[in-house]
């Protein structure tokens, strides 16, 4: 038991932000925080993973990333377009020959396969005596890998996301994990009440998105937001701009240049320290 004085004094970590990338977000009070779980929702295809990415690759903090519907090789390559706005495709292609560039993350860690959360934790742990610290940055990518064919999966997920906020206030950390939402045919964010299971009460952010290849508009709707507004029907997103097959997310107008939306880019043969 602690006073109001004596728990501000002990805070540590806990309710810190990690460095905001997008003005926008800011400007909604979206702030990814330690010791907080943020959901980040939407149908297949959606675009979850792009945002995900861009958010470990430019934070620029300590991170662990389970990557649980990819392989290493997919993985590597998205982060390498995220880095140098080179295409997806062509960066797979000759993945060695981004090896430097990818070596610009080196206090971001993958994990590729975990069954429950005794498997984070040992990840967890394992980075803490690696590193000396616990991650600032958790991600799951995503939630359904967990759950998906076993029994009471909608018990299974409430479990889970309970079990990543105790969690993010034990290591205080910011957990950022991707979850499902309903699958619309509308490229628009969806409501909060299309969230697949009944776990909206644990994360204290929940970002709903929506991607349209044909017009490259990429809304966030804050569907959820603990610490600041909140549109849990999606009526109001904030609109940016992508480019899936560079993996690039834009705040600009629909003539942004892909490269231009990393803010500290890489290039990927002989680069250069930034």
């Amino acid at each position: 038991m602690l006073s109001l004085v004596q728990a501000t004094a002990l805070r540590g970590n806990a309710g810190q932000p990690l460095p905001g990338i997008y003005d926008a977000l800011a400007k909604r009070e979206a702030f990814i925080c330690r010791g907080q779980v943020t959901l980040i929702v939407g149908p297949p295809s959606a675009g979850k993973s792009l945002l995900i990415m861009n958010l470990m690759a430019r934070m620029r903090v300590p991170a662990l990333g389970f990557f649980l519907d990819t392989d290493q090789l997919t993985c590597a390559a998205r982060f390498g377009a995220v880095l140098t706005g080179d295409r997806f495709y062509e960066v797979k292609q000759s993945i060695d020959s981004y090896a430097g560039a990818l070596g610009q993350l080196g206090d971001v860690q993958t994990v590729f396969w975990a069954d429950d959360m005794d498997d984070i934790r040992l990840q967890g742990e394992a980075y803490e005596q690696r590193y000396g610290v616990y991650p600032s940055l958790l991600v799951v990518d995503n939630l359904g890998n967990f759950t998906s064919g076993m029994g009471d999966e909608w018990a299974l997920l409430k479990a889970m996301a309970w079990e990543l906020d105790k969690l993010s206030k034990e290591w205080q950390c910011a957990v950022v994990a991707a979850h499902h939402t309903t699958d619309l045919i509308t490229c628009e964010p969806a409501a909060r009440d299309k969230m697949l299971g009944k776990i909206s009460q644990y994360p204290r952010l929940i970002l709903s998105v929506g991607f349209d290849p044909e017009t490259s508009l990429y809304k966030i709707a804050v569907v959820k937001n603990s610490s600041g507004p909140t549109d849990k029907s999606a009526v109001n997103p904030v609109v940016m701009y992508a480019d899936a097959a560079r993996m690039q997310l834009s705040e600009n107008d629909p003539n942004w240049s892909p490269s231009s939306s990393v803010s500290a880019p890489v290039a990927r043969q002989g680069w250069a320290s930034v």
